[in-house]
């Protein structure tokens, strides 16, 4: 019987220990990240906006690249360093399986006011990163990754929002 104990002991640690280590992987990844994690250690030079109101019948759409040295970049820059992303846990798991199937994620569904924007900040070697937002859903991709990343901001909606109202002024003062 106590052999039989110490056996079960013996398979049961590395066990523990795995799901231990898959726990503090998935805490870890799925921490609050700013910008600036996200980015790594590419040092952006200019931001390219391309933000659309959504609305009936047709979208309209605006762009706009501000480079950091401008005071208007740099203030953008420094705004959406202020940001927390929380970075989804689902993501890596579901991804590959989505591209296996050849699946989409579908549609996201609007209301004329709604907003979206995609900002990418592309640093001096030509590398680039992407931020986007569409209606109530933030994604990213990091400098080198083709695939983007769901990610939620707190108060995501309002600050998304908030933000795209902001941009579409923006490109509109840079026409």
């Amino acid at each position: 019987s106590s052999a039989a104990s110490d056996v079960y002991k013996r398979q049961l640690v590395p066990i523990v220990i795995v799901l231990l280590l898959l726990l503090a992987a998935a805490l870890w990844y799925s921490r609050p990240v700013t910008l600036p994690d996200l980015l790594g250690d590419q040092a952006p030079q200019q931001i390219n906006i391309l933000v659309r109101r959504l609305s009936d019948p047709e979208p309209a759409s605006a762009t706009a690249s501000l480079p950091l040295s401008s005071p208007e970049g740099a203030a953008l820059l420094e705004q959406l360093q202020s940001l927390s992303f929380r970075r989804s846990l689902t993501d890596p798991l579901t991804k590959p399986l989505a591209q296996a199937v050849n699946a989409s994620h579908g549609s996201v569904s609007y209301e004329t006011g709604d907003w979206s924007f995609s900002l990418s900040l592309t640093g001096a070697d030509g590398g680039f990163a992407v931020l986007n937002f569409t209606v109530r859903e933030w994604s990213y991709a990091a400098p080198g990754q083709t695939d983007f990343y769901s990610c939620s901001v707190p108060d995501g909606e309002a600050v998304g929002q908030a933000l795209a109202e902001q941009l579409w002024n923006l490109a509109a003062e840079s026409q």
